[in-house]
């Protein structure tokens, strides 16, 4: 998969701390923060146009696809056979009769995995995933030293610990990003 974009773009980084941020900087912080959430949620967010993975068949009867909103499914192939005689269903796969067999063998596939090419994600970042990508990435460049006081003869700042540098998610920011997080079955990952 080629890179992702930031979930935010330095327009909105500088707009946020009221300041002029050089590029490089904006890019850095950015960057960081979004990894930072993609890593956490375990998902693009953004669009990915046909990206192809190879999913192990369980006993479940189902095939779950990774990343999520899925937006379509082009290509659907097991031990060499393209499959038509699947459906799609939120992130999941289905198909009659399993995916223990193929339909010109009738059995498991030798394998045992099915490579699935499909488009994934967001066409527009959602707000609430913009905004903690913001919230990070500010926290870097407006205290980059991850300093807890800065003081010069009278004059003293003293930044809030949840601004102490980019790289860490507060409780608060886990409990917006959870609906975007990948869940197994009805258990969300921690």
């Amino acid at each position: 998969m080629a890179a992702l974009p930031p979930l935010a773009t330095a327009a909105d980084l500088a707009a946020l701390t009221q300041s002029d941020i050089p590029a490089a900087t904006a890019t850095v912080a950015l960057d960081a923060a979004s990894a930072v959430i993609r890593g956490w949620t375990r998902q693009a967010i953004t669009r990915v146009v046909d990206e192809t993975v190879n999913l192990r068949v369980t006993d479940a009867g189902e095939l779950v696809l990774p990343q999520r909103p899925v937006v379509s499914v082009s290509r659907v192939r097991a031990g060499g056979t393209v499959l038509s005689d699947w459906t799609l269903s939120g992130d999941r796969l289905l198909r009659s009769g399993g995916w223990r067999r193929l339909p010109t063998a009738g059995a498991y596939p030798e394998t045992g995995v099915v490579e699935v090419t499909y488009t994934h994600g967001w066409e527009d970042v959602p707000a609430e995933v913009r905004t903690v990508c913001l919230d990070l990435a500010a926290a870097t460049v407006t205290n980059p030293g991850m300093l807890r006081t800065v003081g010069i003869d009278d004059y003293n700042r003293t930044f809030a610990s949840e601004s102490l540098g980019a790289g860490v998610l507060s409780n608060a920011h886990k409990e917006i990003l959870g609906a975007y997080r990948r869940r197994v079955g009805t258990v969300t990952l921690r």
